[in-house]
């Protein structure tokens, strides 16, 4: 099965998806499932100027879980329902955008403990659309980020994973504030992202032995000592630890200073970089793959992809938004059904 929550109503993903619906680039042997406001949708094909599909199958929330559970085929759209349909899009209030967004997210709760009723196995994949994170904060979602959402909804440890044709990386700390990285890259949690990573190249990205450069975390990767010691004190004994646990199904290199470590993963010399916050991983990746990357999140029970943009409410119905990231997201997600059907995972 393969379900694309829509995210935030004010942003690209609805033109995004009717391009690619449009083009028979979404289509397969196993149900397609979008989550989202129906009215919303709707309106946003009409104000394309698209006739939205026509084998398209509306489904309540309240019980469309049971339906797909059981189904094998077919497009069906989840309704979590919109009762401002008088207001134009563009108008939302900010709380409403962000209920929206995460009622799509936490209809999955329903799938999977229907899913788990019904004794189903079948392969499951998930494309997010972006979703406003300050949005979703004013809804309470409760949660920092969609890849923390799916750790805990699946009870699986995750890593976030951000990838291009040429540069690949993984966050030790997702959405976290910088004054407390510090404090948050101890030695476990380096080395239990370090293995998720390097199993997931392996089982996602067909990689049997990948090379992966560990950042250190102060400028020069601490220079000896100079600008800090947690090269030495914490990510160097991680990186062992790792290493070990690994042993030759992968090879670990670092702490590697971030200003070159980057620069050699996209030149070939590792296939990926494991950094150690956010901005330090997605800086030199958004430079090199702005359009083209996406965010995986490795380590799950199930596969979840999500375009590596934010919800674009600048480029709103104004055709101007890249399909390349939602379109990758999507192959990558048909990838691991495909993969899935034929292996009988």
């Amino acid at each position: 099965m393969l379900v694309v929550t829509l995210g935030d109503p004010h942003g690209v993903t609805i033109e995004l998806l009717a391009e690619e619906l449009r083009a028979g680039r979404i289509a397969g042997p196993w149900p397609i499932v979008i989550v989202g406001s129906y009215w919303h949708w709707q309106d946003q094909w009409q104000r394309l100027g698209y006739e939205p599909p026509v084998h398209l199958h509306l489904l309540d929330a309240a019980d469309a879980a049971k339906t797909l559970a059981q189904a094998t085929n077919g497009l069906y759209f989840v309704d979590v329902g919109f009762t401002a349909a008088e207001e134009p899009a563009e108008a939302l209030a900010l709380e409403l955008r962000g209920e929206l967004a995460v009622k799509a997210l936490t209809w999955l709760r329903d799938l999977e403990s229907a899913r788990l009723k019904d004794g189903r196995t079948s392969p499951l994949a998930v494309v997010t659309g972006p979703i406003d994170k300050y949005a979703a904060a004013a809804a309470k979602f409760g949660y920092p980020g969609q890849t923390e959402f799916f750790a805990d909804l699946w009870q699986s440890q995750a890593i976030m994973i951000l990838a291009g044709p040429k540069l690949r990386v993984g966050l030790v700390t997702n959405h976290l504030a910088l004054r407390d990285v510090a404090d948050a890259v101890t030695a476990d949690l380096i080395c239990d992202k370090a293995v998720l990573l390097a199993r997931s190249l392996r089982s996602m990205f067909a990689l049997p032995q990948p090379r992966i450069a560990i950042t250190g975390l102060n400028p020069h990767a601490g220079d000896g000592g100079l600008f800090g010691d947690e090269e030495s004190r914490v990510i160097a004994p991680a990186i062992k630890k790792a290493q070990q646990l690994l042993g030759s199904d992968a090879v670990l290199v670092g702490p590697v200073p971030a200003d070159t470590a980057f620069y050699r993963c996209y030149r070939g010399e590792f296939d990926a970089v494991l950094a150690m916050y956010h901005d330090q991983a997605l800086g030199p990746l958004k430079t090199v793959h702005f359009d083209d990357a996406v965010n995986v999140s490795g380590g799950l029970k199930h596969f979840r992809a999500s375009p590596d943009h934010g919800p674009a409410a600048d480029l709103f119905l104004r055709r101007q938004a890249s399909p390349a990231s939602l379109a990758a997201a999507v192959r990558l997600a048909y990838q691991y059904l495909l993969k899935s059907l034929e292996t009988g995972g």
